[in-house]
Parts: C-alpha cells; sequence; structure tokens
C-alpha cells in the first residue's frame, strides 16, 4: 500500500526529547486506545503514555497535534490497538501506512513549576469569581454536588441527587480532606480520591490533577508536605485506576498538565473566563472536575495561611 506522508504541527518538548532517545527502526510503542480527536500509544516498556491530537484538542503533556483533521480520521479508523509505531528516522514517525514528519512542529515547553507561575498572589475576589463560574457553567455531574455542598454547606442536594453513589463518598472525601489539612496529616488523602467515578479519566482523579497542579503552581508548603509521597502514590494509582488517568496523575505530579489548566492558573487574578470556558471542553466532566479540584485547593491555600 501506499505511504501516506502527514505533518505535526506542535510537540511537547518533553516528549521530543523522550523520543530523541528512541532507537530507530524499532517499535517505540503500541496503539493503546483510539478515539475520534486522539490516539494514544504505550511505550513497549510501559513507562510513558504519549498521543496524537487533531489541533482542536488542549495541548497535554506527551502530545502531539496535527492540523491534517482528515489524513487523523481515516488513520484513526483503520488502526487497531497494540499496532506498533516506530520512529524510521530522527523527525518521522510511523504508524501502519501513515509516516508523521515533526522537523517543522512548534515545540511546546510549559510546566507548573517555572518561577514566574508562582509570584501571583492568592486573593479572595480571585475564589469567589472562579466558583461563580462553576456553579453558573459546571457540569452537575462528577465532582459538582460534592464541591458545592461542602463550598456552600446550606445548600440542599436535590433529590436526583442523592441516588448517585458516589455524592457521599467524594463529600466525605472532601470533608475529611479539610480535616487532615489542618491536622497535618496528608501522606494518603489521595486515596479517598484516587479511581473514583466513571470514564477515562475518573471524576476523584480529575479532581486531584486540579488540586495539586493548584498547590504547585504557588508553590505551597502544602505541596512539599505530600511531595516526599510520591513514589509511593504512584505504586498505588496503578492499582487503582485507569492506565490514562495513572500517566495524568503522573505528569501531574512530575509537574506537568495540559494547557487548559494551565491557563486557568495563570489568568485566575485576571480574566480567566476565556480559560475557565475552554477547560469545560475537556471530557463530559472532567474539566469540571479538574476545577473543582483548583477552588478546593485555593480555598485551602487562603484558610492556611490566614491560620498561620
Amino acid at each position: 500500500m501506499v505511504t501516506t506522508y502527514c505533518q505535526i504541527n506542535q510537540m511537547d518538548g518533553c516528549l521530543l526529547e523522550w523520543l530523541r532517545q528512541q532507537p530507530l527502526g524499532e517499535p517505540i510503542g503500541v496503539v493503546h486506545s483510539i478515539f475520534d480527536k486522539v490516539i494514544n500509544f504505550i511505550a513497549v516498556d510501559g513507562s510513558m503514555l504519549f498521543s496524537l491530537a487533531k489541533n482542536e484538542v488542549s495541548q497535554s503533556p506527551g502530545m502531539m497535534r496535527t492540523l491534517e483533521n482528515n489524513i487523523f480520521s481515516k488513520m484513526g479508523a483503520s488502526l487497531i490497538p497494540t499496532k506498533s509505531i516506530y520512529l524510521v528516522d530522527k523527525n518521522l514517525l510511523q504508524i501502519g501506512n501513515w509516516q508523521w514528519e515533526f522537523s517543522n512542529a512548534n515545540i511546546w515547553n510549559r510546566g507548573l513549576r517555572l518561577q514566574h507561575y508562582q509570584t501571583k498572589l492568592l486573593t479572595t475576589s480571585s475564589l469567589l469569581r472562579l466558583n461563580q463560574f462553576i456553579l453558573e457553567n459546571g457540569a452537575t455531574g462528577g465532582m459538582f454536588s460534592a464541591w458545592k455542598s461542602v463550598t456552600y454547606p446550606h445548600w440542599k442536594l436535590p433529590d436526583d441527587q442523592e441516588k448517585n453513589i458516589y455524592f457521599p463518598l467524594f463529600k466525605n472525601g472532601l470533608e475529611q480532606l479539610k480535616q487532615e489539612i489542618k491536622a497535618n496529616k496528608l501522606h494518603k488523602f489521595y486515596l479517598k480520591f484516587a479511581g473514583l467515578g466513571i470514564g477515562l479519566t475518573p471524576s476523584g482523579d480529575d479532581f486531584l490533577t486540579g488540586l495539586l497542579a493548584t498547590w504547585q503552581y504557588f508553590d505551597a508548603s502544602l505541596y512539599k508536605k505530600v511531595e516526599k509521597c510520591n513514589t509511593d502514590w504512584l505504586q498505588q494509582l496503578k492499582r487503582r485506576t485507569t492506565t490514562i488517568s495513572y500517566f495524568m496523575l503522573k505528569q501531574c505530579l512530575e509537574g506537568q498538565v495540559n494547557e487548559a489548566l494551565l491557563d486557568v492558573l495563570d489568568n485566575l487574578d485576571g480574566n480567566p473566563i476565556p480559560y475557565l470556558r475552554r477547560i469545560l471542553a475537556i471530557g463530559s466532566t472532567s474539566g469540571t472536575d479538574m476545577l473543582t479540584g483548583v477552588s478546593f485547593a485555593y480555598q485551602q491555600l487562603i484558610d492556611y495561611k490566614e491560620e498561620k
């Protein structure tokens, strides 16, 4: 069959560094999962999840993006999980009969630990604006009801939400986390949320991503208290959640999250609304779940600062 040549227009810098270390002409990974806008690959040794996506998808760690939507869709329709991906030249990947060239790709290098992010101030007005946006626009599944119930204790839970089996688990988790922050016992709080919920990235994991990203972004002492537990967390996360969610949390603990979440954090003290709207496009409830994590983490940073 004829080989089709395609262009990658943007690539995560960490992924590029990883590719530079891979052997030419040998499989570097296999297809893990195929969706309309994203194809995920897992490294041969299982150490990394990376992806190829349409340009409309928010840039994420380990992601390549293309403007060639029609070619992407045709390739996706023909692939099956376990299909190998090869690095056939320094700047050329091959998947089946498609070769993807990335020598002219824009390189994306953003992270949570760049110094200029950490100069932002914590303000109650920023938190109130964020919370109001979630209340008015957030998806009401996932973490929403538990977050609202804990954030606004006088709010009455709708009858249909009382039947949601995850609601009491999420609410209890949030209330216990508040107590554990006060008691300075944060080494196992992730167990209340990891893998909890449905979907490729369960709501509890999306919440954790938003929360941990916020604490890292503000270089908070709360994050430094949990950072030493990262190795133990990752070992347990593998057994508690999906592969995609595990790597999302692994990347977060390494200081890498999707661009939509970074943009929200970088604009909380300015005009965050365009970025808040953009993050809602992630999954059915994932964007909202991440924002509840940001909100909860931000509130705890304000409370923690006031108590000191």
